[in-house]
């Protein structure tokens, strides 16, 4: 313990001292201002949530209406329903939420019309009409559907608030050529293995490649889907050309882009008889698809590239499809493809079309082929154009 006559008095007094009085008035500041800054930050915060909110549902509700017209106008382009069409729509809507929350959309929400534009450059003009019907648009206002609230209610009277947004979706021009394989295992049927040296089952006795091509083919299951794709077309509400490339080792335009789709059933049934053998070359036939849309006399620059591939097999002769995929997308060409029978190389066509930014479909019987086909027909490009 220290003796306190070993310090001088004054030093004991300063040791005695209580704190200055300065600091405590410090620490009252201190706080006095906290206590007012606090609610102020609390409030700055508040807004700063709320607004970033009303953007993402701002955002959440154009998703919506973008989903809802496409939705609706490929059903309308489909089925010429405008019940079906508003049910699509309304659909597609419920799937998407805004903020967390399904708003409804109503009937008078889903306008049927036209939208054309003057030229390939210029902007796609929306007009309301119950003639020639290419578009629907979606006036989605999220008070007339159900209210989305804040979620910071500081300083706001009403949590409640309205986004609207719209959206147009029309049904677009389409160029598209049909890139068929047939090569010789498209004359065996779709449930057996292909082979080089043993005859289709279906194939009279004494077949050989040079003869017609036998029952059950996976050749005349293409050739069915593809004639119900063009009728299809035929019924639908866009104005599509078709032009036709067929490949085995190698390809060849057999059909100009035409609007005559005739001349795609016979250029198939050529082939039919005789039907000959061949390899399997996917990337040369990409190619000559690529070069019909580019260069056939009739090509449209307003209107949007399409590739459908079917293909049974390998790909094992020519240039590589991927790379071929990585040129039509350099070129704006959308590959949708089609894989028939578990011998085909399911892997490498999705890779295409998604390349392309198309669909890839799997068939594994002629009715699945049908219904590969029918799909791509209601989803042939629907562009949003508001």
């Amino acid at each position: 313990m220290l003796d306190q006559n070993l310090f001088p008095m004054n030093l004991q007094t300063l040791i005695a001292k209580p704190r200055d009085s300065r600091h405590t008035e410090r620490q009252g500041v201190v706080i006095m201002l906290m206590a007012i800054l606090i609610p102020v930050l609390l409030i700055i915060s508040g807004f700063a949530i709320n607004l970033s909110y009303m953007e993402l549902a701002r955002t959440d509700l154009q998703i919506a209406s973008d989903a809802a017209s496409r939705a609706a106008c490929r059903t309308y382009g489909y089925t010429k329903d405008k019940v079906a069409a508003q049910n699509a729509a309304k659909t597609a809507a419920n799937r998407n939420p805004v903020v967390g929350k399904i708003l409804s959309l109503r009937d008078q929400d889903i306008i049927f019309g036209t939208s054309k534009r003057a030229s390939s450059g210029s902007k796609f003009v929306f007009t309301e009409s119950n003639i020639e019907i290419n578009s629907v648009k979606i006036d989605f206002l999220s008070a007339a559907s159900g209210s989305v609230q804040l979620p910071i209610r500081i300083g706001v009277n009403n949590p409640d608030f309205a986004v609207a947004q719209q959206a147009v979706s029309t049904q677009s021009d389409v160029d598209v050529v049909l890139v068929v394989d047939r090569s010789g295992s498209m004359a065996f049927a779709v449930d057996e293995i292909a082979s080089p040296t043993i005859p289709p089952k279906n194939a009279p006795v004494d077949w050989v490649f040079g003869d017609p091509v036998p029952p059950k083919a996976r050749w005349t299951d293409a050739i069915n889907a593809t004639n119900a794709f063009l009728a299809s077309l035929a019924a639908g509400p866009q104005d599509v050309l078709v032009g036709l490339a067929t490949y085995s080792e190698f390809s060849t335009i057999d059909v100009n882009l035409d609007d005559n789709y005739s001349n795609i059933t016979s250029a198939l049934n050529f082939y039919s008889n005789p039907f000959n053998s061949g390899g399997t070359n996917i990337g040369d036939g990409i190619y000559s698809g690529i070069t019909n849309l580019k260069h056939s006399p009739k090509r449209r620059s307003q209107a949007v590239p399409v590739l459908i591939v079917l293909t049974d097999g390998i790909h094992n002769w020519g240039p590589d499809p991927i790379s071929a995929a990585h040129d039509a997308a350099d070129s704006d060409v959308i590959i949708y493809t089609i894989t028939f029978s578990q011998e085909a190389d399911q892997a490498a066509m999705i890779d295409v079309a998604k390349i392309t930014n198309g669909k890839h479909y799997h068939a594994t019987d002629a009715t699945t082929l049908q219904d590969a086909f029918q799909d791509i027909v209601g989803d042939l490009p629907v562009l949003l154009t508001q």
